[in-house]
């Protein structure tokens, strides 16, 4: 957890896979998932999101997660608050 109590995203690589780590639950992605290049893509490019995505996925929060997003781009687009 952070200063504001949050949770925050750690990222470990090692030659067995990645392991994500946020807040208390910890997912290890094995090389054999199909996540696993994605992973590897993201951490060149120091793009963190597909974590949280991955994250919220597992969490069972994926299609709540995607919702949340809409919305968001929605609004941007729309230029609603």
């Amino acid at each position: 957890m952070n200063e504001k109590g949050t949770p925050s995203l750690t990222v470990f690589k090692s030659e067995s896979g990645i392991t994500i780590s946020f807040g208390d639950n910890t997912y290890f992605i094995d090389q054999a998932e199909a996540f696993h290049n994605i992973a590897l893509k993201a951490l060149e490019i120091n793009d963190y999101i597909p974590f949280y995505v991955e994250v919220a996925r597992r969490e069972g929060k994926g299609e709540e997660f995607t919702n949340s997003l809409r919305h968001e781009i929605e609004k941007k687009v729309t230029g609603d608050p």
